[in-house]
């Protein structure tokens, strides 16, 4: 085959991306351009004469502002907590279904099923399943005389932090436990056997061994984690389940960009305080690729030194 043959397929494939590429940029592209846009503009919707350039103005306001930071503290800490907790869970449900245990198939069904389930479907079984009066945890711990009056779950300020932060880590410890399910079935077991036969026990294997080869999977699925926690699962979960109340005490940054747009008519304002959380996120992902990079160099390192 020609060169010139191969060169027209090639150019032939990059012509039947152009459709795909530029529904992805309206989708996309558009959206993100006209955010940072208005970022740097005074949008309001209740003044229709609004819109002018201010440059870094929103930013200025934004870093003074007691409120954003009282919510950006919350947002870390729903994140890195409901990230841990989730790799902590699904760590040692990972390695209780890399056993060969009777009706392990069942188990690891039952445990995709709330990664499985839509978020919408999800928070409104929590809403019923936590509610005051009919709910049935209160129903229950109430028949059992553990509790005299029903438990505001959603009520009060700091049972709605706990609330919403366990049932994120409801959400997402399914999808810790299969990517550290993968990576304990491809360590094998040849090299736990020598292990044993030297006399380490139990913890000795999982803290020199099954952790240290565990390391790369358990980086890619934490900063993956961290990512989807902070931009999507805190918006989509706390929103749905208690709309960021009692008294904004479940605030996220994406729920107070999404209020000050829509109800406060503060376009580029929120828009700024979107714009930040991309940076975030940007500097979490490149801090992610240092990391593997390190990672990757220091292991080059080993084998070399082994090699020699």
């Amino acid at each position: 085959m020609s060169k010139k043959l191969i060169a027209k397929r090639e150019l032939t494939g990059y012509y039947m991306l152009i459709p795909a590429t530029l529904l992805f940029l309206m989708i996309n592209g558009f959206p993100l351009v006209y955010g940072l846009v208005l970022s740097f503009t005074n949008k309001n919707y209740t003044k229709p004469k609004s819109g002018k350039f201010v440059g870094l103005r929103n930013f200025i306001d934004i870093f003074q502002d007691s409120e954003f930071w009282g919510i950006m503290g919350f947002t870390l800490f729903y994140t890195v907590v409901v990230v841990m907790v989730s790799y902590v869970l699904g760590l040692a449900l990972a390695m209780l279904l890399n056993r060969n245990i009777r009706g392990r198939a069942v188990f690891r069904t039952l445990a995709l099923a709330p990664w499985v389930i839509p978020t919408v479907v999800a928070t409104q079984c929590w809403r019923w399943i936590l509610n005051d009066q009919f709910g049935i945890v209160n129903q229950f711990l109430m028949r059992i005389h553990l509790i005299d009056s029903p438990i505001l779950f959603l009520s009060s300020a700091q049972l709605a932090r706990v609330t919403v932060i366990m049932s994120g880590v409801w959400k997402t410890y399914p999808f810790m436990m299969v990517i550290l399910l993968a990576g304990l079935q491809s360590i094998g077991t040849d090299m736990y056997e020598p292990a044993y036969m030297d006399g380490a026990n139990s913890f000795q294997v999982f803290r020199y061994i099954t952790l240290p080869l565990l390391r790369p999977v358990s980086m890619m699925g934490i900063a993956l984690q961290l990512l989807w926690t902070f931009n999507s699962l805190s918006y989509d979960n706390i929103y749905l389940l208690t709309q960021g109340g009692p008294s904004q005490s479940t605030y996220v940054v994406s729920i107070l960009s999404y209020y000050t747009a829509i109800y406060r008519g503060k376009i580029g304002y929120a828009s700024a305080i979107a714009t930040l959380m991309m940076v975030l996120i940007a500097l979490l992902v490149l801090c992610y690729s240092m990391m593997k990079a390190a990672s990757a160099r220091a292991e080059i390192k080993r084998l070399e030194a082994l090699a020699r």
